[in-house]
Formats: structure tokens, C-alpha cells, sequence
């Protein structure tokens, strides 16, 4: 009797004996799951610090492939991915704001040295007419100064994208014409009168009336200073839009690259002896923007084409 309930005792300690060395087991593999975890956790967070200490450009490893790790590690990369473009856009922006101070204080001090020294020379010339021509002189580099600074404000106010004007409809031929007209005295001095042929009706565009005027003015302007032979405008009409090309032969040995046109303070001209501050065409292309059109320049040969495109009203 006593026999039989031994086996039927050792019988039912079987399975929970079993049980046990399971559930050990089990808590055995996690704990030591947990720890490896935890390693792998460490392990990440001094990654993450060597990178931080010492700006390096490497990306977190592992040998663990838990989803949770994974996706862990993928998104402490993506912030080092987007981090190390924050950082290079910093040290381009960096860059592109020493390069201007320089060019800006170049092209400023340099009409200023030499407004100095003309009115210096009218001061000491008893001379009348040498006095006339010296202020004369002075004034025009008063003029290139004021040129200067506005469009340096102008092309700052442009790069707010909370900046915007009114546009409304308005008679794109007439603001042409009125701008050609301001560059008379120009012309007269190039001896070479521009082509172009705009019809006599009235063109209506959606733009703002200033805005517009400034993109011709610094399309004319740049004329001056890059082109050569006579400008010729051309103009084109679509179902949707107006476009007007102005074309001219570009100086002898003179180089321009119509990829950089538009970009700021772009300059082909090294020495900045026409005190240029290579704002014009990038303001040309901000404002045709601003009014929903588009600007591009094109080079074929020597001669150099800036197209603009403006759109009509629905």
C-alpha cells in the first residue's frame, strides 16, 4: 500500500518537476536575453557618443537583429543623415556669407576710395571746369554706391519667402518702353540704338507694374556692362503666356557661363571694374518668380540671349 503511493507520488512530481527545469530554463534565456539587449542598448549609446565627441562621419552598427533594434538604429542614422546635411548647408552658408562680406566691402570701398579722391581734387582745383568735372565724376560714384546697397536690400527682401507684392493686370509694353526710355543717354553714348519691334495694342500680363520695370532695367543694365552691337528684343506670344527675348553679342574676350547667369553675386568679371555687384540677374529671376513667370538665358556662340516669360490672365 504504502509502496503504491510512493509511485503515484513520484509519478505526479514528474511533471512538475519537468515544469520547473522548463520555467528555469526559460528565465535563464531571458535573463540572459535582457543582458545581451541591454548590451546591444550600450553599445549604441556609446556609438552615438564617440560620434557626437569627435564629429564622426560613421552610422551606428550591429550585430542584433531585433525589429525593435533595427528600427532603433535606423532612426539614430536618419538623424545623423539629415544632421551632417544641416551641418554641410551651415558651412556652405558659412562660406557663401564670407565670400560676400568680401565681395560687398570690395565692390563698396572701391567707388568710395575714388569718390574721395575726386572730391579732393575739386576741392583743391581753382579750376571751375575741373571743379564741374570732378563732382560730376563723384556723383557718379555716389550713383554706383546707392546702386549697390539697393540691390543688395532688394535681393535681401526677395529671399524672404513672406515677401510678396500685389499683382494685378497690367500693360507689360508700356513698362518696356518706359524702361528703354530711361537708358536713352545710354544708347546715345553706345551709339547703337536697340531693334526690337512691340506691337502697338496693348499686352496684358499678371505682374506687379515696379516689379516689372526692375526686371527690365536690370536686364538693359546688364547689357551695358556685358554686351556689345545693338540689343535686339523679340517678342513672342502663346496661348498662355508672353515671352520677350533680348539678345546681343557679348564684348571680345569675354566669357559668360549661362548656367550662373542667375546665381548671386555671380561675376565673370574678376576685377570688378564696372562696380557690378552681381545681384541684377539674380533679382531679374526672383521677381519674374514672384509673379509666377519664369526667366532663362541661353549662349550660342557669342551672342547671349535672357529670355523672360510672363503669364497672361484666365
Amino acid at each position: 500500500m504504502n509502496t503504491d503511493r510512493v509511485k503515484i507520488d513520484e509519478e505526479g512530481s514528474k511533471p512538475m518537476l519537468i515544469a520547473l527545469v522548463l520555467l528555469s530554463s526559460a528565465l535563464i534565456i531571458q535573463t540572459v536575453y535582457v543582458l545581451y539587449y541591454k548590451k546591444q542598448i550600450k553599445e549604441i549609446g556609446d556609438q552615438l557618443s564617440f560620434i557626437t565627441k569627435h564629429d564622426s562621419f560613421k552610422f551606428i552598427q550591429t550585430q542584433m537583429k531585433p525589429n525593435e533594434i533595427v528600427q532603433l538604429i535606423d532612426v539614430c542614422n536618419t538623424m545623423l543623415r539629415h544632421q551632417r546635411d544641416m551641418n554641410q548647408q551651415f558651412i556652405k552658408k558659412s562660406e557663401e556669407i564670407n565670400t560676400t562680406i568680401v565681395s560687398l566691402s570690395h565692390d563698396i570701398r572701391t567707388p568710395m576710395t575714388s569718390l574721395d579722391g575726386y572730391l579732393q581734387l575739386a576741392n583743391r582745383s581753382e579750376n571751375a571746369q575741373e571743379k564741374t568735372k570732378y563732382v560730376k565724376m563723384a556723383q557718379t560714384r555716389i550713383k554706383q554706391i546707392t546702386t549697390l546697397v539697393d540691390e543688395l536690400f532688394l535681393y535681401t527682401k526677395l529671399q524672404n519667402r513672406d515677401y510678396v507684392f500685389d499683382l494685378e493686370s497690367i500693360d507689360v509694353i508700356n513698362g518696356l518702353k518706359r524702361s528703354l526710355f530711361s537708358f536713352v543717354e545710354e544708347f546715345s553714348k553706345s551709339d547703337e540704338e536697340p531693334i526690337f519691334t512691340l506691337p502697338e495694342t496693348a499686352i496684358v500680363i499678371i505682374g506687379n507694374e515696379s516689379a516689372l520695370e526692375r526686371v527690365w532695367e536690370n536686364i538693359i543694365r546688364n547689357y551695358f556692362l556685358h554686351g556689345e552691337g545693338a540689343l535686339s528684343i523679340r517678342y513672342e506670344e502663346k496661348e498662355n503666356e508672353v515671352l520677350f527675348h533680348f539678345n546681343n553679342m557679348l564684348k571680345q574676350n569675354h566669357s559668360l557661363h549661362s548656367d550662373h547667369v542667375f546665381t548671386r553675386f555671380y561675376k565673370e568679371d574678376l576685377s570688378r571694374t564696372n562696380h557690378s555687384s552681381g545681384l541684377g540677374l539674380s533679382i531679374v529671376q526672383s521677381l519674374v518668380e514672384k509673379m509666377a513667370g519664369s526667366v532663362y538665358a541661353e549662349l550660342k556662340g557669342n551672342s547671349f540671349c535672357i529670355s523672360v516669360a510672363l503669364v497672361k490672365p484666365k
